[in-house]
């Protein structure tokens, strides 16, 4: 009893220090030319995604963000120099960042790691937070002191590189704000990420969400869909479990109502029914980044949410066929440290494809290969015995039976796909396809 007691009144001061921290930052900050800088440097990332095109355009599921998103914004007026808006970056690592303008992006490698509404309202209350209460230009005052632009910049192009979709959201902005960029991977402070989470915390209190589902979400972000070391800040591993660690105190010790258990369905139905179209975007951008795993794992949760959907069964075949020699899960041998190193080691020395060939090479990437190649192909055939005019699927099936020497059937595939999209994008590449598959098979 008394335990619990000294618990109740250890969060009870944590929370009231929060707040007073939370009113003391934001009556006195004072803005300094280095900050009015760093401001017109964060305009132009805003500016940077719309032209990139990064910014994901969907009327519904953008209402919906923001929607949550205002929800969770404190009863006071804006602070100055803030005006919120909340954005969805085409981007699968799974990251959410706050602009001190107001602007708060989530990537949709986040979004189609979500399971509910309530989770997405504790990520979009923590990083309104981190706006409210100044820490980008905290951050920044004394970040720059410590580290040359030039290292920040080499820094983040370890955990976005070049011409991948994975992190094409700190990449395109690095060399603006650096510091920024490189708070947004590894976080704030622990104290300011700690207000932070309390801040979230309460506001969903009072929101009428459930903050149990906090710690839910925490958890999700230590899944090892894949065996790197190339990790936003939210998959950092202590600073996950310990935050997992004191918002479950402050459930115990506050003990918030129980929200009704269909009222979390609907919301987690709300959430899953207006994140499918992103989720499969994220797939997409998954594979074109080379992680058929993480692309595998949301595939997985689409299929079932709607199993019988064609566009959800299309994207999980996408996804097999693009494991090619790799297993779907990582082991527990390449989830070591040494085994991790390593691969980070080799992705620095070998393009994809020649690490490919390395698996293939091996009697388990063969097996591998075959096993995958054989998903594909049955959920191919799966889409379409519901939708056999589903185009898409005949481009694909048409790239698993030519990787599989079945040219015959390859070419029969690609011509279906051309004959239902005769204005695809990529007919030009088909026909050439077609043309070669026909000479080489002596069927011209």
């Amino acid at each position: 009893m008394r335990r619990r007691m000294r618990t109740k009144m250890i969060c009870g001061v944590v929370l009231w220090a929060s707040c007073l921290a939370w009113a003391q930052q934001s009556e006195h900050f004072t803005f300094t030319k280095v900050d009015l800088d760093m401001l017109d440097q964060v305009m132009l990332v805003d500016k940077k995604y719309e032209r990139d095109g990064l910014v994901y355009r969907d009327e519904a599921l953008t209402a919906y963000v923001n929607q949550v998103g205002r929800a969770m914004l404190p009863s006071a007026s804006a602070p100055e120099r803030v005006k919120w808006d909340f954005r969805i970056l085409r981007d699968p690592m799974p990251n959410a960042f706050a602009l001190p303008n107001g602007t708060i992006y989530v990537n949709s490698g986040l979004l189609s790691l979500l399971e509910n509404e309530d989770q997405l309202a504790s990520v979009l209350a923590h990083e309104i937070t981190h706006v409210t209460d100044r820490h980008a230009y905290l951050h920044y005052r004394d970040y720059r002191k410590k580290m040359a632009v030039a290292n920040i910049t080499a820094y983040l192009s370890n955990y976005a590189p070049g011409g991948s979709s994975w992190g094409a959201a700190i990449h395109a902005v690095g060399a603006l704000v650096p510091a920024m960029m490189a708070a947004s991977i590894n976080g704030y402070s622990r104290e300011l990420e700690r207000d932070a989470d309390i801040y979230a915390f309460n506001k969903l209190i009072e929101g009428g969400y459930d903050p149990r589902e906090m710690p839910n979400t925490f958890r999700l972000l230590e899944r090892n869909d894949e065996a790197d070391v190339q990790k936003a800040f939210y998959n950092d591993h202590p600073k996950l479990e310990d935050r997992i660690r004191y918002i479950t105190a402050l459930v115990t010790s506050k003990s918030p109502a129980v929200v009704a258990r269909e009222v979390l369905d609907e919301r987690k139905m709300r959430l899953q029914t207006l994140t499918e179209n992103v989720d499969r975007e994220d797939i997409r951008l998954a594979i074109l980044s080379h992680r058929p795993r993480t692309a595998l794992a949301r595939a997985t949760k689409l299929t079932d949410f709607h199993p019988n959907s064609p566009d959800n069964l299309f994207a999980k075949a996408e996804a097999f066929q693009a494991l090619g020699p790799w297993t779907p899960l990582p082991s527990e041998q390449e989830l070591s440290s040494s085994a991790a190193k390593e691969t980070h080691g080799l992705e620095r020395k070998f393009t994809h494809d020649e690490m490919e060939k390395q698996l293939l090479a091996k009697e388990s990437g063969q097996a591998s290969l075959k096993e995958n190649q054989e998903a594909a192909d049955e959920l191919y055939r799966q889409v379409l015995s519901i939708d056999p005019n589903h185009a898409r699927t005949y481009r694909g099936l048409g790239q698993l039976l030519e990787q599989q020497h079945k040219k015959k059937d390859a070419v029969v595939a690609y011509q279906k796909y051309l004959e239902l999209q005769p204005n695809a994008l990529d007919q030009f590449q088909i026909r050439q396809r077609i043309e070669s598959l026909q000479r080489s098979a002596g069927l011209e």
